[in-house]
């Protein structure tokens, strides 16, 4: 069987999508990786809003973010400022573009927006050279958002009452307050908030958990492949993945799987499948979580030395996985899989790095 049009389309738009990650990854690095300044989430701003003021630096959630929101930085506050907790602000929500600042020491406020086996020979051997050059490139792709998300900072700070906050409303508007006077109304008001670790005391008091949201692994290890001959044997295996969770144990990802072995005429067979996967990871046990995933998609088996190797169709995924997390962004995480293709049920069992 030749391969399909679709076929090529698919590993064309994989090509493509790596090549696109891989300039946003570079971007990253030359851009300095992580920021000052850290994301406060409206309902982080809504309980705040609803702490005594003298109270509410004692303990806040902040998200770091990579290239920082653009933000005007004011002087910001030490140590001995005092706590002042009658504010001067009138904001109604909704307001379209509200524009403001609390000076203090002469801060200002506002914002400007801007494998083994043979090597070649045929079909087989040409997509496991290419599948090669994607795993790496992937690899290295993987590393780049490894460093830049684990070295960010998610979860508790201590803060002065006073530490500016910069409330980021409609529009992009802003509007820069203390800490302690930060109201339900401009809470509601604000889409979200930013604060500089440069503008006051700060105090990292713990990680947060692992929280899952856009994804990005790479799984490595060996799986059991079938030939048209009717015998089945291991080789190197890989799953390339790319998704997002809507919720923080349930995922939609889109995943890639490469394998390929020699076969009994010493030539190459390479197993490729491409899917739409969900992953759900609802038991929690410390840092263990635990969970499976199915998939549905298309599989395609190039096969050398062997008349009729070739074939292409329907491909069914699932199994169990177990993560080991590491970070409030990173996790260790092994698979343990059957996929249903060709009229075949193969096996693999892959381990790898998870991004969120």
């Amino acid at each position: 069987m030749q391969c399909t049009a679709g076929f090529r389309a698919t590993l064309a738009a994989v090509r493509a999508g790596f090549a696109l990650i891989s300039v946003l990854a570079g971007s990253l690095v030359g851009g300095g990786c992580v920021s000052d300044s850290y994301a406060i989430r409206k309902d982080e701003l809504a309980r705040l809003a609803s702490t005594a003021p003298a109270e509410r630096g004692g303990s806040v959630r902040v998200d770091q973010e990579i290239q920082g929101t653009d933000t005007a930085p004011t002087d910001g506050v030490g140590v001995e400022t005092q706590i002042i907790l009658i504010p001067n602000i009138n904001l109604s929500v909704g307001e379209a573009r509200p524009r403001g600042s609390w000076h203090g020491g002469g801060g200002a406020g506002g914002r400007s927006t801007t494998g083994g086996g043979h090597s070649g020979g045929g079909r087989a051997g040409d997509g496991k050279a290419e599948a090669i050059a994607i795993i790496v490139a992937a690899v290295a792709i993987l590393f780049v958002a490894a460093g830049v998300e684990g070295s960010r900072f998610d979860g508790q700070v201590q803060l002065h009452p006073m530490h500016p906050v910069h409330l980021i409303g409609p529009d992009d508007s802003d509007l820069v307050v203390p800490l302690a006077w930060i109201d339900p109304n401009m809470a509601a008001w604000a889409d979200h908030a930013v604060v500089r670790s440069a503008e006051g005391p700060w105090h990292p008091l713990s990680r947060a958990p692992l929280e899952r949201h856009w994804t990005y692994g790479v799984y490595l290890g060996e799986g059991a492949f079938s030939s048209v001959d009717g015998t089945k044997s291991v080789g190197p295996a890989s799953t390339i993945q790319l998704g997002y969770f809507p919720h923080p144990h349930y995922g939609i990802l889109g995943s890639v799987f490469f394998g390929w072995r020699d076969n009994e005429a010493s030539a190459n067979l390479f197993e490729s499948r491409y899917t739409a996967e969900v992953q759900a990871l609802p038991l929690d046990a410390g840092i263990l979580h635990l969970g499976a995933y199915g998939g549905v998609g298309a599989a395609a088996r190039f096969e050398d030395g062997l008349a009729g190797g070739n074939a292409s169709g329907l491909a069914l995924t699932g199994g169990a996985m177990v993560q080991l997390e590491l970070h409030t962004r990173l996790a260790l995480t092994a698979r343990l899989g059957v996929a249903a293709a060709h009229g075949e049920i193969m096996q693999d069992v892959l381990f790898g790095l998870s991004v969120y």
